[in-house]
């Protein structure tokens, strides 16, 4: 559904700016070579020639999309060329009759309607040819791909990866077999699990993922065996996974129940689909996740897809959007801030301006978020003695005249002036304005299936927990609750009554303690 809804949006830009560029490149031209009239160069030619092409081009571009035909593939350049020929007859035909029916004075000069028709064939052919070629070949190692990993027996895992390897929006990860039993991986599980090193644990993630088991099949890592996939999908960025296999067996079902609970996306074949969406409803589960269903297609394959709710591109787009505006405004008062506070924070106890944390993102992925420095710089260290006195039930840690925050930072974490490096993070795409709390490395070891679930959705630098009296929540599992319940109901208008409740909160100083 995204790798459609992305080529539909590509190509309509090729199309609209082939006719912009046709028109436009023309007149140019014309007008450098003394081609034009005089009654033409005295037209406005914005108004009178370009808008009536690119007004054609869209009408043109409605009917031959129509089909659907639009998909990304490699071909020759002389396929492009048939397909811009055939875009070209289309939109000849609807530019002409919109110039008679405005009785355009731009018919006058035919230099213009001949130069633009060439131009038009030339320019969508090369871009068509250019764009899709790069996308195809670009777009799978890029980090807006979608990382997949497959979940099958060893006989279909070359069918497998051939009907992927032609999905340019994906990117293969791993596979996992389940008709094999290893403990090569196991190992790499228990030593992230286990180590409180972040680099270790960091080269531990790092060698499960790029050598697996040692075992490639087309060059794609045997990431897990049969007893090991939970755990890996758990420790793992994975945002899709692809299960050809027998789910009607016991073991895919309870599989597959656990990776709903995670929040990833699950593919898979139609005749268990019902009862485990009655399982995954059940009363007696922990969390009762929102998950939609859906049939779609990998290569010629029906699959069943199930799935928290999918946010829709456009709303994808305009919330990159805000993400982007806010980001702008957010790092310019933080590059102020940083000489105001980072005085402060100097001449108050020694140690960095700002503080660099490894967090978990969405689906696992790891990224260094950025505050100004409100502790000591032996924090972490002394943490390990203050665990007894953490007010917080649950995985994250927080107490009442937490010795290791200094004067400074007992002022800028109540004016939440702390938070603003972290603008920085949501320009790089690591984070949103809006979203849930992300967990740090020795949180996300400590994670439960139904946990994973809050890292679906982009961490956020505010989020409804945090505008719901974070300072009075005293229970982890009632921030993973409201973390879901934001995921389950997101939309523009929530995301911007919590901004709001968020402004509203900073300015009647009710920020972290």
């Amino acid at each position: 559904m995204k790798r459609k809804k992305l080529e539909l949006a590509i190509t309509i830009v090729i199309y609209i700016l082939t006719a912009f560029l046709a028109s436009a490149g023309s007149l140019y031209v014309l007008r450098a070579y003394s081609k034009l009239t005089k009654e033409v160069l005295e037209m406005n030619l914005w108004f009178d020639a370009v808008l009536p092409a690119v007004l054609a081009e869209c009408i043109a571009m409605s009917l031959s999309l129509l089909n659907g035909k639009y998909e990304f593939e490699r071909k020759n350049i002389w396929d492009y060329a048939i397909t811009g020929l055939k875009s070209t007859v289309y939109f000849v035909g609807i530019w002409a009759a919109i110039l008679l029916i405005q009785k355009n004075d731009i018919t006058q000069s035919r230099y213009f309607f001949v130069a633009t028709v060439v131009l038009h064939f030339a320019i969508l052919t090369i871009l068509l040819f250019m764009v899709q070629r790069i996308v195809i070949s670009k777009f799978y190692k890029s980090d807006a791909a979608s990382l997949v990993a497959v979940i099958t027996d060893r006989e279909k895992a070359h069918k497998a990866s051939e009907i992927l390897k032609n999905d340019w929006s994906r990117r293969i990860v791993g596979i996992m077999l389940t008709d094999e039993e290893g403990s090569a991986v196991a190992e790499a599980v228990t030593e992230i699990a286990g180590s409180a090193n972040s680099k270790k644990s960091s080269d531990a993630r790092k060698r499960m993922w790029t050598e697996g088991t040692g075992e490639e099949i087309d060059h794609i890592p045997v990431v897990a065996y049969k007893d090991d996939i939970v755990n890996v999908v758990r420790a793992g960025a994975i945002d899709e996974l692809f299960i050809l296999e027998d789910e009607s067996s016991e073991k895919i079902t309870a599989m597959v129940e656990e990776f709903a609970q995670m929040g990833i996306s699950v593919h898979l074949g139609l005749s268990s689909l019902r009862n485990l969406e009655m399982k995954l409803r059940s009363e007696d589960q922990k969390y009762i996740p929102k998950i939609e269903s859906r049939l779609g297609y990998i290569g010629k394959y029906p699959m069943a897809i199930l799935e928290p709710p999918v946010m829709k591109l456009r709303y994808e787009y305009a919330k990159r959007f805000i993400d982007i505006l806010g980001g702008l405004v957010g790092t310019f008062i933080a590059a102020v801030l940083f000489v105001i506070v980072g005085i402060a924070i100097k001449l108050d106890s020694p140690g960095p301006i700002i503080f660099a944390q490894e967090r978990i993102g969405k689906n696992g992925r790891r990224f260094k978020m950025f505050k100004f420095r409100s502790m000591y710089i032996d924090a972490e260290e002394r943490k390990a003695e203050l665990m007894k006195q953490n007010e917080m039930n649950g995985l994250m840690f927080k107490m009442k005249d937490d010795p290791r925050i200094t004067k400074v930072g007992k002022f800028i974490r109540k004016t939440s002036l702390d938070e603003f490096p972290q603008f920085v993070n949501v320009l790089l795409g690591d984070m949103s304005l809006v979203g849930t709390r992300p967990p740090t490395v020795n949180e996300f070891k400590e994670y439960s299936n139904y946990h994973k679930r809050r890292l679906s959705m982009k961490p956020g630098i505010t989020g409804m927990w945090q505008v719901s009296g974070r300072s009075d929540i005293t229970d982890f599992e009632e921030v993973v609750r409201l973390d879901c319940k934001y995921i389950d109901n997101w939309s523009l208008w929530l995301d911007f009554q919590i901004l709001v409740k968020t402004v509203l909160a900073v300015v009647m100083r009710k920020g972290s303690e």
